[in-house]
Order: structure tokens, then sequence, then C-alpha cells
């Protein structure tokens, strides 16, 4: 006599765990989630696509930096700042803005293929880039330097950022150089406009407003981030608290990062990522490794010094490149933390990405700016993420491929067999979406294309365990929010007679 015996799964919302064996991952978790976020809780959806802003600023470059620079005195110059070399073969580079829906040169001749890190303070854009000697503009169309409109005098810092009413460059990159060196300016000097100037001549002496940081560590600062009370620097093997008027500064822990530009803060949290993984520091406790169920895809990374990161209101997304995963390879990987969840997936592109940064809305004239995540590739076009069901590769759209392979389930006799019989599966707008299956992780087997909310059908097999793969190469938005699995068992056999 057979009996039926139901095993429901209806949340999916543990996130990924390319760590853990698949049979011992948690019910909620999967072995691989590509191209579908978790942002709606229990269920996978498809992530939005890409679109590319107003059109290639250079062909065939690489985009090297990007800034919002929102303006909130007098006139408003508020704009994007876009910097790329001139060519493919390039003998400088230059900086751009919005005008009149096109890309405008903003700051011309600079370096190339030098990375700019831009701020604002007192109503100004400062860049340094540790090749050219700070530049500063009011209106994003003339740029001055040399000790003029608020900048240091011929020192070459590759770092920048504001904190507690100065600015303050970090590793000096002048001739001499020196690595560990900060310096700071003074505050804000009363008068309309507010100035501040510089004491700074390349030493540490006393009222030379500078100071080095463990300079005998044989190590180099790769950013400064002001994180409420304290301004965290960050060296390849360190992390240090300064406080202003410090004689040393504090040493976190000896983790820091080789690329500043992972460096990112959002609810709170200060994120960072290196050879050893992600890391979450809340300014209190020490940092915490928050990404060892992405572990595998960390120690596949080839150059930690491409990585770019950027975050929004609930995740840290770290751009990580190409890797090569159990033999599989991801082109332009990024890996996504969702803080809500504490989950990851990873998201996958048609194009390198060679910076990050979140804009503001505004409108330019004519051209809208979204408060999102924008992206620059090796092509000379900048990209909002998070926007309609397909990616566009320069200016040609194609859809996006998402991919889950879910737990490895014991079925219900586990370890011994069970025969399959029927299997529902629960999907929105799943027009597009497949599912395979494969028993005891043998080879997979087709089962379904999803078209409808529930789509069922019967499922054959006898076996120990079950896992699924659902792909989508479409344009549709799927959102997979579980599945049920209906088995036949027979009553009153042995343990051996249902194994055989």
């Amino acid at each position: 006599m057979a009996k039926q015996v139901r095993l429901n799964y209806f949340d999916l919302s543990g996130g990924m765990d390319a760590k853990t064996s698949p049979l011992f991952l948690k019910n909620n978790e999967c072995e691989l989630i590509q191209n579908y976020h978790l942002d709606n809780v229990g269920s996978l959806t498809k992530r939005p696509g890409i679109l590319y802003l107003i059109g290639q600023v250079v062909n065939d470059v690489s985009i090297l930096g990007m800034y919002y620079f929102k303006d909130i005195q007098g006139t408003d110059y508020s704009n994007l700042l876009v910097t790329c070399n001139d060519a493919a073969s390039p003998t400088n580079s230059d900086t751009y803005k919005i005008t009149a829906n096109a890309w405008a040169k903003s700051e011309e001749d600079t370096t190339s293929s030098a990375l700019p890190v831009f701020t604002s303070f007192i109503d100004y854009a400062f860049r340094v880039n540790g090749e050219d000697t700070m530049k500063s503009s009011v209106d994003l169309t003339t740029w001055a330097g040399g000790g003029a409109a608020n900048c240091m005098l011929t020192y070459k810092f590759k770092y920048i950022c504001i904190w507690e009413d100065r600015i303050y460059v970090l590793n000096d990159n002048t001739t001499n150089k020196k690595p560990s060196r900060i310096s700071w300016s003074s505050l804000p000097i009363s008068g309309n406009p507010l100035t501040v100037t510089w004491a700074y001549n390349g030493t540490t002496d006393a009222g030379k407003d500078a100071a080095d940081i463990n300079p005998d560590d044989n190590d180099e600062i790769t950013w400064g981030e002001p994180f409420g009370k304290r301004l965290l620097i960050f060296k390849t093997k360190g992390l240090y608290n300064w406080t202003f008027g410090q004689v040393e500064p504090d040493k976190i822990i000896d983790v820091g990062t080789p690329q500043g530009r992972t460096v990112k803060q959002t609810q709170g949290l200060c994120f960072f990522a290196n050879e050893e993984g992600v890391y979450s520091y809340n300014g209190e406790s020490q940092p915490i490794l928050i990404s060892k169920k992405v572990q595998p895809f960390i120690d596949a990374i080839s150059d930690f010094t491409s990585l770019r990161a950027e975050v929004d209101s609930d995740h840290y997304k770290l751009y990580i490149g190409d890797v090569t995963v159990d033999g599989k390879t991801y082109s332009n990987t990024m890996l996504v933390y969702c803080l809500s969840v504490n989950g990851w997936h990873i998201e996958t592109y048609p194009f390198e990405i060679k910076s990050m940064a979140r804009f503001q809305k505004k409108t330019l004239g004519t051209t809208e700016i979204y408060d999102s995540i924008y992206v620059g590739d090796d092509d000379g076009f900048v990209y909002r993420l998070g926007t309609g069901t397909s990616d566009y590769l320069g200016t040609v759209a194609q859809p996006i491929a998402g991919r889950i392979i879910t737990k490895e389930y014991p079925l219900y006799n586990f370890p011994s067999y069970s025969d399959l019989n029927n299997l529902d599966f629960l999907a929105q707008q799943a027009t597009g979406a497949k599912v395979n299956y494969r028993i005891e992780r043998g080879d997979w087997k087709p089962w379904k294309d999803l078209q409808r909310r529930i789509t069922s059908d019967k499922i054959s097999g006898k076996g120990r365990t079950l896992q699924f793969s659902i792909t989508d190469n479409s344009t549709t938005t799927s959102q997979i929010e579980g599945f049920s699995i209906e088995l036949k068992e027979e009553v009153g056999l042995s343990r051996d007679k249902r194994n055989g």
C-alpha cells in the first residue's frame, strides 16, 4: 500500500553558501544564487537591469573614477564628475561633467591612468590622484591649485577626505615619497567665501600639521575614512583610529585593505575587503569577517587592487572581476551582501567594472540622475544599476542570465530511498524560467518551464537526496517563491526492501 508524503520549502531567504557542502546547508540557503536578489524576503527575484547614461564618454578607455558634487550654496553647480584617459593610447586623462545632455570636459590634462579621489568642502570640489598636485573648483569649469583655491602647494597625495571641518590628505606620493604621511588643513576661516590654509611643508615638524602613521611597518596608507568621531586610516595590513592631536594613532587590528575603494559605509557600519574576505566594523568592537559563505569566490580573486565597491541603504556590493570556482568561470562578478537578511548572492555583468559611485537624485538640464549606484566600464560608458529588465553592453541590450542551485534536500526516508511522485513550483512572472533536478548529485534532468503562478507535474526517480536548478536567460523578472515535493512511500516495507 502506498501513501503520499509532502515536503514543503517556501523560504529561500537564507542567501548563498558556496563554502558548505550542499547537503548541510540550511533549508532556506542555496548553493548558488546568480543574478537573483534577496530583497523580497522569503523569495528569490531576478535582479533589475542596467542602463547606460547619455552615451560613451571616450571610446575604448576605462572609467578611472566618478563622483557626485553636491553644491548647496549660491549658484547650484551640482554635477557628476567622470574621469577617463583621453584615448586608448593616452597622453593624459580628463574629467567630464554633464552639459546639455552630453559629456563636456571639466578638468583637462591630468596624468594618464591616475586614479582620482574627489571630495567637497566649503562649496568647492577637490581632486587628488597621487600624480598631480591637488586642484579644486567651485563651478566645475575652472580648476586651480598650487596654493590657490584652498589647495596645498606642490604635494601629490593619493587620498583625500573631510573630517571634523578639516581637509585631510593621505599618502604623500611626491618625489620623496612618504606613504605613511597624513596632513590636514586649517579650520575654515570666516569670510565670503570660506577659505582654508595649509601649513604642511613636506615634514612633520611641530606646527606643520602632519603626522606619520606607523612609518616603520613597511606598509602604506590605502585610504582614510571619516567614521563618526574618529578617522579610520587603512593600510594594506592594518587599520588605525586617528583622533586630532594624537601623538600616535590607535591600531585597531592587523587587518586592512589593499584597495581603499572597497571602504564604504551604510547603516552605521563600515565595510572593507582584503585577501581574507569582507569585514564589517561598527566602531566599537573588532571588525568582523562576514564573508565566509562566499569564501571560495574571495579565494579565486587574482588582483585585489582591482576591487571596487559601493553601498546603498541595504547592500554592500563588491566587484571582484573574473573568478573560477569549482571549475566554473564567472565573468565580471560582483559579490552582494544584503544587510537586512544577512545573506549573500552574486551578480555578473557583460563588461569589466572599473569604478563605482553612489549618485544623488538630480535633474541636470534634460538629464535625470537617480539616487542609485552607478558603474563605469572599460569602454568609456557609465551605467545605472537597478533599472529595467535588460543589461546593456554599450548601447546594446541583452537578457540577464540568472541561475539558482538549491540546497541538496534529504528526502523523507533518508538515508533510505524515496520514490518521487509530483512537484509543485510557486513563482511569479516566471515565463522564461526553467527547472531542472538531479538525484544524489547525478546528472541534471529537465523538469518543466515555469508558465504560471503554480506549475505542477509529475517528477520521476528514486533516491535519497534531491536538488533543483532554476535558470532564466530572459528579460522577465521571475520571482521564485518555493516548491512542494510529493513522495510516494510504500507502507510496511522494511528499510532493506525500500532501498532495493
